[in-house]
């Protein structure tokens, strides 16, 4: 692996991204939890697995989605298709990275793989360093196509297990770099105020209760 690719992904995902990384899991979890307790009744049925795991993605993605709004954010996001089956994912994006989110059974394991996952993974060969002109001045700049990193949880019993920001090699069999969140929840947690949490937590509640009833 480049070491100038580590540097990049520590330079990249600094305390700020961390921390709001770590709000952003915390609230959609919370809010998961919450909105399945104020209707047990209704999701009672075995088969309600599949729809809380759906929920619990969709979430999660909104409230990344939400959160790139803030002017403090050092982040952006976007819908992608990325297959001929209109699947589409979130993608979230740094000066440096595209990103996804999503769950794993455990720790120190990358996503699922797929054709573009492994597709996005091919930059994280190295830096090509190659050089481009801005024609408004003819000044040589630096282009690189965007590296890719995964942001990794675990959930059981309503808890957050593990939470990873992971760096896969560029043929997507392992994990070269990965950064653990849940060191520091603590200083995190002081990042975003509980109020504004609060907040967060009711408006996604809103955005649960809109999905659910267009799927049903």
């Amino acid at each position: 692996m480049d070491n100038n690719i580590v540097t990049l992904f520590k330079d990249n995902f600094d305390f700020s991204f961390k921390a709001a990384t770590y709000n952003n899991i915390r609230i959609a979890i919370q809010t998961f939890e919450q909105f399945k307790k104020n209707n047990e009744a209704f999701f009672s049925l075995d088969k309600t697995e599949t729809l809380f795991g759906h929920l619990r993605t969709y979430a999660i993605e909104k409230q990344f989605n939400d959160s790139a709004f803030n002017p403090k954010s050092n982040y952006s996001v976007s819908i992608k298709q990325v297959n001929n089956y209109k699947y589409k994912t979130l993608c979230i994006e740094t000066n440096d990275f595209i990103i996804n989110v999503g769950y794993t059974n455990s720790k120190c394991k990358l996503l699922p793989v797929s054709s573009y996952k492994k597709e996005y993974a091919k930059a994280n060969s190295g830096l090509s360093m190659q050089l481009s002109f801005n024609f408004s001045n003819n000044t040589p700049k630096i282009v690189e196509s965007k590296k890719y990193a995964q942001i990794t949880y675990g959930y059981c019993y309503g808890k957050i297990t593990h939470l990873d920001i992971v760096l896969p090699s560029n043929d997507y069999k392992k994990i070269e770099h990965s950064t653990n969140l849940l060191e520091n929840i603590k200083v995190y947690e002081t990042y975003v105020p509980e109020d504004l949490v609060e907040e967060s937590i009711v408006t996604l509640k809103k955005s649960l209760v809109k999905k659910v009833e267009k799927i049903l």
